[in-house]
């Protein structure tokens, strides 16, 4: 057992120095892959984990990934004929994992089918009409790619938090949530620079590279790198949780799968488990009210009232971990019950997390007590607040985040008074 440890450690050693050095170009690629032909002949799925969460570490420019991306892109394209010789899970045995295969399938055959249209405005004697042709097609085909966001949410907050809980020495996931957010960028810049009318076509052959070059990457390394360290880690308990909640989110691509699969998911779940028993549920809260100082509610009460105002609330404690969300029927933001308990900074993209922390400190030494955000979003004007929680000793207590659609109070004019005649709700 000492020697095949002994073999790993130094196997990731080498392939470390490996794709540093094709990331900051210490040597010729060439002589890269001479040195250390062996290592890469044998890589292993959990390489890549490790060595990307050692080179996230030692990234000395945190909100610069593109440099370290540039640099892995290269690396993997070097390694892939070693990794897909290695032998992955039957994903069809655990139904949330062989799901998310069979939305990256369905990617597979819509970016196919998209291939021909982008050949045909690229022909030579291609004429006016059929290069608008194609660029339409494309522009729709493009735009319906925008549903394979859900496939990316499920990942960013259902699947994440739970493989930080089972490898929570490593961080190599804000990564891939960077390329996740490239994707996304890359989608909308397609649809907007053929709607613009007249594109410049250099420029949109360079955005459908990066989208296609991306998105392949993406499926790659989910089916050859991250889903195989993680398969065999999640108890049948997490990934009925984890398949539940992904109901929630929704399906990207195919048709919504029948809710019997909560039934059949990877055999028996135990029940032996000890209850944990340091809060109070429903039941045990049941006919008793809850006491606010200000008024008496039972605790259903409380969940609806919060769940009816017309915002999102996430409440995060003192130790920066998210403790609650509430459940509006249009929630702006997406949330997974797996997020209770995660540090808040996962639960952004990575081009955001320094503002976030930047910001729950300001609050946490009391150099601020609230800031405001607005975004547009499509046709939606949102509003993010956040605001500092202190006690009444004056001890910081958290952070409270309110999101909200502000669209149709930004066009209210004049006055409506309670008195007068119920109109249309804005």
């Amino acid at each position: 057992m000492s020697e095949f440890i002994n073999n790993t450690e130094l196997r990731i050693k080498q392939l470390f120095d490996f794709i540093h050095g094709i990331t900051y170009e210490r040597e010729k690629g060439a002589q890269l892959i001479k040195t250390y032909q062996k290592a890469i002949e044998e890589v292993q799925p959990f390489d890549i984990i490790a060595i990307v969460d050692r080179l996230m570490k030692e990234n000395d420019h945190k909100n610069d990934l593109y440099p370290l991306k540039k640099g892995i892109n290269r690396s993997l394209n070097m390694l892939y004929k070693g990794l897909v010789s290695r032998q992955i899970p039957d994903y069809h045995q655990k139904p949330f994992f062989d799901l998310l295969q069979q939305e990256n399938n369905e990617l597979n055959e819509r970016l196919m089918a998209m291939r021909p249209f982008i050949k045909a405005f690229n022909e030579k004697n291609a004429g006016e009409r059929k290069i608008a042709s194609s660029l339409a097609e494309i522009s729709k085909r493009t735009e319906a790619l925008q549903e394979f966001n859900l496939h990316y949410i499920k990942k960013e907050n259902i699947l994440f938090p739970y493989v930080e809980k089972h490898l929570p020495e490593y961080g190599c996931l804000p990564l891939m949530w960077s390329y996740h957010d490239d994707i996304r960028e890359f989608i909308k810049d397609t649809v907007e620079i053929i709607k613009a009318g007249n594109p410049d076509l250099k420029k949109l052959n360079r955005l459908l590279g990066d989208l296609y070059f991306n998105m392949y990457a993406i499926r790659f390394r989910e089916e050859y790198i991250l889903f195989p360290v993680i398969f065999d880690m999640i108890p049948p308990r997490e990934l009925l949780d984890m398949l539940e909640q992904a109901f929630d989110v929704g399906f990207a691509l195919i048709e919504k799968p029948s809710k019997n699969l909560l039934k059949k998911e990877t055999g028996p779940v135990k029940d032996g488990a000890k209850k944990d028993e340091s809060f109070l549920g429903l039941e045990a809260l049941n006919g008793k009210l809850l006491d606010f100082g200000t008024g008496r509610l039972t605790i259903k009460q409380a969940i609806m009232m919060l769940n009816h105002l017309p915002v999102d609330v996430t409440f995060v404690d003192e130790n920066d971990e998210v403790r609650y969300f509430s459940t509006p029927g249009d929630r702006i933001f997406p949330r997974s019950k797996a997020i209770i308990g995660r540090l808040v900074e996962n639960c952004h993209p990575p081009s955001s997390v320094h503002v976030v922390k930047e910001l729950v400190e300001s609050f946490r030494t009391g150099k601020k007590q609230k800031e405001s955000f607005w975004i547009q979003m499509g046709k939606r004007f949102i509003l993010i607040q956040y605001f500092a929680l202190h006690d009444e000793e004056g001890n910081f207590r958290g952070t409270l985040e309110v999101s909200q659609d502000v669209s149709d109070i930004r066009k209210l004019e004049g006055e409506k008074r309670l008195m007068e005649k119920p109109t249309e709700d804005i």
